[in-house]
């Protein structure tokens, strides 16, 4: 009896229009998408590829590399190389960029196709999440009010089938059919992204394989949602209710999340931050001049040292400047995530990012990238400048300004030579974390979303329990 109810729901609601309509719009979308993410992903592969042209070019032009030279011109490049994971991003909650100032160098974090100007891009995460949460929205908030305007419930009461295996049945029921409004669909626009684009990626396939299998718990949400919500009694007003709370997760909260951490914890303006970083350099310096007279035209203070003394204090007084820009901005970042978390849209954005390695859970290790290469690149330069009979060995950005001080002799502040691994200015390479520390954060993300589930579910059984059937 229990599986003929099933089949018979199943049945019932394939002949729907509104799931055949829905349906077919998600096969087209899923289609687009494919096509659209393929072309976007061929163009962004060509400009990555001109980048790192350009970059071996510099590296190789023996000017650019110039050691004197590469502490004010050339800043460091970590480069997020283009990905399939373009065929699953998410709408812009947050920035994708902190200025990361580091002494020595501020390496620039460069993105291929992470950045969007639409609320709404088409793609993967816009069509099983947002969209489809709507839709099973849609199908299943008149699952119960129909069932007891036929009078069917009713019936199966006198048959003595209980009111929880009639919920379970519509709830296995709804979540079946969007296993097959997705899944056929995605499968079909991921071979034909992977045919499109030229490439191909079985750990990618897994990935994205792995992501719709985890939207099964935040479409669970929904259904739930729109079951609780068919049991009410003015049709009407079911309909405002499903329209309001789709609203509400998907554009209020990650608004007003916005709009909250910018009050709570309000940002400089970058004319701010860098008005104090000439403040703290140029106090710095004032107060080594006071105490030691380090002109830049004293020669004699140039060659004992004074002068790389004071300068590398001033740039350390400068660079806790722009640690304080990355931490604020980090912290404002946090508490617009932390306040987001609300909704199950962020809670799924948050894991694509770390399945995906995209987004902020990148940025993290990008930053890490960023500094280990400094410190590597910076003790190589040392290295290679003590080898400089004719260097001073002024290790600081400033240097080259002060080769006309010493014009008549042959000391240079710093080596004139050409890096000799120029390849290490240019970082493609991002290592995340490993797989057991990527299934913590998962499993962590997913833990507030099973708990809605099941504070839901419960919430439903006993209004389901108690609902007139009359």
């Amino acid at each position: 009896m229990n599986l003929i109810l099933l089949i018979k729901d199943i049945r019932l609601i394939l002949k729907d229009l509104k799931f055949q309509v829905f349906f077919l719009v998600l096969v087209v979308l899923f289609i687009i998408s494919a096509i659209s993410s393929a072309v976007t992903y061929k163009t962004l592969n060509e400009e990555f590829q001109t980048d790192l042209y350009r970059h071996q070019q510099r590296a190789s032009d023996g000017i650019s590399t110039q050691m004197i030279k590469m502490l004010e011109s050339n800043p460091l490049h970590v480069i997020n190389k283009p990905s399939p994971a373009i065929l699953f991003s998410s709408y812009p909650n947050y920035p994708d960029k902190i200025n990361n100032g580091i002494i020595f160098y501020t390496p620039t974090f460069d993105y291929y196709g992470s950045e969007t100007e639409e609320l709404f891009q088409l793609n993967w995460y816009f069509i099983i999440s947002i969209l489809a949460s709507f839709i099973m929205l849609i199908l299943s908030f008149e699952s119960i009010s129909h069932e007891k305007r036929a009078g069917t419930l009713r019936l199966l009461s006198i048959y003595g089938i209980k009111r929880q295996v009639i919920f379970w049945h519509k709830y296995f029921c709804y979540m079946f059919l969007y296993l097959i409004i997705i899944i056929p669909p995605a499968m079909v626009s991921l071979i034909l992204f992977f045919a499109l684009s030229g490439t191909w990626s079985a750990l990618f396939m897994l990935k994205l394989f792995l992501l719709l299998l985890i939207s099964i718990p935040f479409t669970s949400f929904f259904v739930i949602l729109g079951i609780f919500i068919s049991m009410f009694k003015n049709y009407r007003n079911a309909i405002v209710v499903v329209v309001f709370i789709w609203l509400f997760f998907v554009v209020i909260v990650p608004q007003s999340a916005n709009i909250i951490a910018e009050q709570v914890l309000p940002q400089k303006t970058s004319i701010e931050y860098e008005d104090m970083r000439v403040t703290a350099y140029n106090d710095e310096y004032q107060i080594w001049n006071d105490e030691h007279e380090i002109y830049i035209l004293d020669q004699h203070r140039l060659r004992e040292g004074t002068r790389v003394r004071a300068i590398n204090a001033c740039e350390e007084k400068e660079s806790l400047i722009n640690q304080l820009e990355i931490d604020e901005n980090k912290r404002q970042l946090l508490l617009i995530q932390n306040i987001s978390s609300i909704s199950p849209f962020t809670q799924y954005e948050k894991i694509s990012e770390i399945i995906l390695d995209k987004g902020f859970y990148l940025l993290k290790f990008q930053q890490e990238t960023a500094k280990s290469s400094i410190i590597q690149i910076a003790n190589l330069m040392k290295e290679q400048d003590s080898r400089d009979e004719l260097s001073l060995h002024h290790f600081y950005s400033k240097a080259e300004r002060e080769k006309m001080v010493l014009r008549n002799s042959e000391e240079t502040p710093f080596s004139n030579s050409i890096f000799e691994q120029p390849n290490l200015l240019f970082v493609t390479e991002i290592e995340t974390e490993t797989l057991a520390g990527k299934f913590k954060k998962v499993f962590i993300n997913l833990l507030p979303i099973l708990f809605l589930n099941i504070v839901l579910i419960l919430v439903s059984v006993v209004r389901f329990e108690r609902l007139d059937i009359r």
